[in-house]
C-alpha cells in the first residue's frame, strides 16, 4: 500500500480507516485461476462483505459462500448469477430459505433442514436441486472424529437413505465438505481433496445422489509472519490436476474451492492516528483513535499471548478470531531514523484495549499515523465497532486507478417514541 496514498486519505478524512487495495485481490485472484484451472472459486462474503469488493471479485468471474441470506442478497446486488451463489450455513430458517430459495443453490446443513427445504418447494410446487454439507469421517491432522455444529455425518447417510429418497421435492446434486481454515501445507489439502472426492464417489453409488456439484470448503491459507511459510500454491495445483483427472470419469461435475482470507487479507491495512504520548513509570504509551473498537484482532492476540502458557508457536488458531501471536505488523508512517520501545493502545476506557506491547517502532509523535497489515479479511465486521459509541472507521476501496471509493456507516441515531 502507497504511503502517500494514506496519509492523504487521512488528512482528507481525519478519521481511522479500513483500505483495500484492487490490485492485491486481482493478483490473487489470478494465482488461483492459473494454478487451478479445473475448479470454480466462490469468495467467502463473511470475510470482507464490503460491496466494492464483492462487486470486483463477482467481475473477475468468482462466485459467491453465502452464509446469510444477506450475503445472498449482497451477491446478487454485485451482479453474481444464480447458479455461482451457494446458501451454506447452520441454521437457516423457513424464511430464509423462502427469500432465497430461487436466487440461489441452498446447501442444507441437517436432515431437518432437508425436510424445511421440502416443505418450501412443495408449496411452490417445485423440486429443488441443494447440496446438503457433510460432516467428513476424515481428520484433516489425524486424531480422533470428534463432533461438529455444520452438516450431517457421514456414517449416517446410508442409514437416512430412506428418509431423503422420501423428500419428492428435492434433488441432492451437490455435497459440501469443510473441515479447518489456514492450511499452510499443501500435501495436506490435497490429501483432504482426495477424501472429499472419494465421499462423493460413495454420495452417487451409494446414496443415487445426481451430483452437479462437489464443494471443497476453504483452506486455502495465508502466511502472515516471517515464522509461517506460503501455501506451495503451484505445488497444490499440479497435485489437484492430477486428482482431477483419476476421479473425472466418476464425476464430471463443477469442482469448486471456497476461499476468503486468500484473497482479501493482505490486501487490507487498518489506518489510525496518535492522538496522544505519555509515559507512565519509564513506560512509553502511544494512545490512538479506534484500537480495539476499530480492529480487533491485534486485541485478541495481545490478550492470548498474556493468558498463553507454553511456547506462543504452539497456541492453536481459534479462527477467525484469534490466527497467531504475530500474524499483523504495526507501523509508524513516519521517516524517523530513531527507534523507541512503546505500547501502543486505543482511546476506550478499558485496559484491554492494547493494540502491542513493547514494540520497537520509529519514534512517533502525536498526529502520525500508524498502519496495521494484513486487515482486509475479518477486519472490520468482527470488530467491537459500537463499544463506547466512538465514531466508526470508514472503508476505502482504491481501485485500479488509484481512486479512493468510501464507505461510511450510520448507525448511532436517536428515536423518541411517546408511550
Amino acid at each position: 500500500m502507497q504511503t502517500e496514498i494514506i496519509k492523504d486519505l487521512m488528512k482528507e478524512y481525519k478519521r481511522p480507516f479500513y483500505i483495500y487495495d484492487e490490485k492485491v485481490i486481482g493478483e490473487q485472484i489470478q494465482e488461483l485461476k492459473t494454478n487451478f484451472p479445473e475448479f470454480e472459486f466462490l469468495y467467502s462474503i463473511k470475510t470482507n462483505p464490503n460491496k466494492d469488493v464483492i462487486k470486483f471479485i463477482a467481475q473477475n468471474d468468482i462466485g459467491s459462500d453465502s452464509a446469510s441470506k444477506n450475503e445472498v442478497f449482497k451477491s446478487i446486488d454485485a451482479g453474481m448469477p444464480k447458479e455461482k451463489i451457494i446458501y451454506s450455513s447452520a441454521g437457516k430458517t423457513k424464511q430464509d430459505i423462502e427469500e432465497t430459495y430461487d436466487k440461489c443453490i441452498i446447501t442444507a446443513d441437517s436432515y431437518h433442514e432437508l425436510e424445511v427445504i421440502n416443505e418450501v418447494a412443495k408449496e411452490h410446487n417445485i423440486v429443488l436441486r441443494v447440496g446438503v454439507r457433510i460432516n467428513s469421517n476424515y481428520a484433516i491432522e489425524g486424531g480422533d472424529i470428534l463432533p461438529n455444529k455444520f452438516g450431517i455425518d457421514e456414517e449416517s447417510l446410508l442409514p437416512h437413505k430412506e428418509f431423503i429418497d422420501s423428500l419428492k421435492n428435492i434433488k441432492i446434486c451437490g455435497i459440501h465438505v469443510h473441515l479447518k481454515s489456514q492450511i499452510l501445507n499443501y500435501e495436506t489439502l490435497y490429501n483432504y481433496y482426495k477424501d472429499v472426492l472419494e465421499l462423493a464417489v460413495f454420495c452417487v453409488d451409494e446414496m443415487g445422489f445426481d451430483m452437479d456439484f462437489v464443494n471443497f470448503g476453504g483452506g486455502l491459507g495465508v502466511a502472515y509472519s516471517q515464522r509461517e511459510n506460503e501455501l506451495e500454491i503451484e505445488s497444490l495445483g499440479q497435485k489437484c490436476r492430477e486428482l482431477v483427472k483419476e476421479f473425472k470419469e466418476k464425476l464430471n461435475c463443477r469442482l469448486i474451492i471456497e476461499s476468503g482470507r486468500f484473497i482479501v487479507c493482505k490486501s487490507g491495512t487498518y489506518v489510525t492516528y496518535i492522538i496522544d504520548k505519555k509515559v507512565s513509570r519509564v513506560a512509553n504509551y502511544l494512545i490512538v483513535a479506534n484500537g480495539y473498537n476499530g480492529f480487533h484482532k491485534t486485541t485478541l492476540a495481545e490478550m492470548v499471548k498474556g493468558y498463553a502458557q507454553g511456547p506462543l508457536e504452539d497456541i492453536h488458531a481459534v479462527e477467525p478470531l484469534f490466527t497467531s501471536y504475530d500474524a499483523y505488523e504495526v507501523k509508524v508512517l513516519n521517516k524517523s531514523q530513531e527507534k523507541e520501545e512503546v505500547t501502543v493502545c486505543g482511546n476506550l476506557c478499558t485496559a484491554a484495549d492494547l493494540i502491542g506491547k513493547n514494540l520497537v517502532l520509529p519514534k512517533a509523535e502525536i498526529g502520525d499515523i500508524i498502519a496495521i497489515t494484513n486487515a482486509g479479511s475479518y477486519g472490520f465486521t468482527l470488530s467491537p465497532i459500537l463499544f463506547s459509541s466512538h465514531d466508526i472507521p470508514y472503508e476505502i476501496y482504491l481501485n485500479s486507478k488509484n481512486q479512493a471509493i468510501i464507505s461510511e456507516y450510520q448507525i448511532f441515531s436517536t428515536k423518541y417514541i411517546k408511550w
